[in-house]
């Protein structure tokens, strides 16, 4: 037996009453006229058509006789309004539910941005719960604020909006899970990873493509998911059922930036995700990232794959003047074969020293 799809029932529940209304406003009767020419009192009939009265088989067959209208038609309709009448009763309970649930979540995340991201414009509140559930497979309020409460214990030190972080996690990982890595990981593999990507960041040359490429193809997954306001985010990695993940902002369009956060989570991945556990997971934030052994272990990570540290030590010893500095280490880089502005960016890092000037070749490639 076929069974109705709830989920196409109106929000409006159509009364039988009304298709007679229409009736007897099309044809110029009263419903004074009506009442007489079926037997009925005149406020029954008005009760008839707002619904007050049930559509019952013998006052169908009536208006049968009188307008032609079929008994049955009327009878089903009857059936339906009361059919439709019961869902929408239940959707309005699964809707104020879905509305109380979104607010809950709304406190953690910005619900908003979410929806926005996703282009999901529709106003059902059990629609977007769904996709919260569904596609953002986000565990129930009370589970996610501890895992909020984990995660950001650092962040008032931070002046980042705990809120707005949680949201453009949720963000992340919703997209990661969107990817498609071509080989397998291996973490014996780790070698052959930081020299190709090392390799394709210090050229600079179609840098997105030639990264995401080599990730592929050692299993890891890796994508762009762009900032939001209050979460000044730079990147983030995780590993589920065996599969890493990084998810970098881009929130500057350079090529230093670019590759020191690449290489952090890279670090992360080799160093400290080893057994799929939740608590493992980290955002590189900026102001906090020296503040547990891990983070330093990763910008050490990063610092060295990208510049071995067996070099730096020969690196130009000059006075702290940012147009020497910039000078001489940009000919050393090219006499090593290295960006000049990774090289200039781990003067950045590690002195402090921002004052150098840009030029185009900066822009990630």
């Amino acid at each position: 037996m076929e069974t109705r799809n709830e989920n196409s029932t109106p929000w409006i529940a159509t009364l039988p009453g009304t298709i007679l209304k229409y009736e007897l406003d099309d044809r110029g009767l009263s419903q004074k006229d009506f009442a007489v020419m079926i037997g009925m009192q005149k406020s029954h009939v008005c009760e008839l058509i707002k619904g007050k009265r049930v559509m019952t088989k013998a006052i169908a067959d009536r208006i049968e006789e009188v307008l032609g209208i079929s008994a049955i038609s009327l009878v089903n309709l009857q059936t339906q309004y009361e059919h439709d009448v019961r869902i929408i009763e239940r959707k309005g309970v699964e809707e104020r539910k879905a509305i109380n649930m979104l607010k809950l979540y709304d406190e953690i995340f910005d619900v908003r941005t979410i929806f926005k991201r996703a282009s999901l414009s529709t106003e059902s509140a059990v629609v977007k719960l769904k996709y919260l559930k569904e596609i953002c497979h986000l565990p129930k309020p009370a589970e996610l604020q501890l895992e909020v409460n984990g995660m950001f214990r650092k962040s008032a030190n931070t002046g980042q909006d705990v809120r707005m972080l949680m949201t453009w996690k949720i963000l992340a990982e919703t997209k990661a899970k969107t990817l498609v890595a071509e080989g397998v990981f291996v973490r014996e593999q780790e070698s052959e990873v930081v020299d190709e990507l090392t390799a394709v960041l210090h050229e600079n040359r179609d840098t997105m493509t030639n990264v995401t490429k080599i990730l592929s193809k050692y299993g890891i997954a890796f994508c762009v998911e762009e900032k939001i306001e209050k979460a000044s985010v730079d990147g983030y990695s995780f590993i589920e059922n065996g599969r890493p993940y990084i998810i970098l902002t881009k929130r500057y369009d350079r090529i230093d930036n670019f590759a020191f956060t690449l290489m952090h989570e890279v670090g992360h991945i080799y160093k400290h995700y080893v057994n799929d556990s939740k608590h493992n997971y980290r955002l590189s934030i900026f102001s906090y990232d020296n503040e547990s052994r891990e983070e330093r272990e990763a910008n050490e990570y990063a610092s060295n794959a990208l510049i071995p540290n067996r070099e730096w030590r020969n690196a130009p010893q000059v006075r702290m003047n940012p147009k020497i500095i910039q000078k001489r280490y940009s000919e050393w880089a090219a006499d090593k074969g290295l960006n000049k502005w990774i090289v200039l960016g781990r003067i950045s890092y590690e002195t402090g020293m921002y004052k150098f000037k840009s030029d185009e070749s900066r822009k990630i490639g």
